[in-house]
C-alpha cells in the first residue's frame, strides 16, 4: 500500500496503535454472585485498571500488545483480520483515540 492509498483515517490509526496496545472487557455484577466492588477488588487485585459506567458496567483493562505489532507498526495491516479494520476504537478510548478528531474537523 502506498502512502496516498492511506486514508485520514487508517493513517491516524497507524499512528495511534492504541487498539493495538490495551484490551478492554465489558462485564456486569449481574453475571456474579458477589458485589460489584468485590468485582472491581478482584480485578484491580489482578492488575487490570477498572472503571465503572453509570449504568453498572464495569470495565476492565490492561496492557496487551498484539503479536502483530513490530516497532515498524503491523506486520499484517494489508492483510489484518476483519475484526482490526471494522473496529473502532472511540467505543474503548473515546477521545484519546485519534479517530474522534476526525469528528471533531467535520463539526
Amino acid at each position: 500500500m502506498s502512502k496516498k492509498d492511506v486514508s485520514e483515517k487508517e493513517r491516524l490509526c497507524i499512528s495511534c496503535q492504541k487498539c493495538c496496545k490495551e484490551i478492554f472487557v465489558y462485564t456486569h455484577p449481574v453475571l456474579y454472585s458477589c458485589s460489584a466492588e468485590t468485582i472491581v477488588d478482584f480485578y484491580k487485585a489482578r492488575g487490570f485498571d477498572v472503571s465503572r459506567l453509570e449504568e453498572d458496567a464495569i470495565i476492565l483493562s490492561f496492557k496487551h500488545t498484539c503479536p502483530h505489532l513490530t516497532p515498524q507498526g503491523c506486520d499484517v495491516y494489508e492483510n489484518r483480520p476483519k475484526a482490526c479494520a471494522d473496529y473502532s476504537g472511540i467505543e474503548d478510548f473515546g477521545d484519546d483515540c485519534l479517530w474522534s478528531t476526525l469528528k471533531l474537523k467535520k463539526s
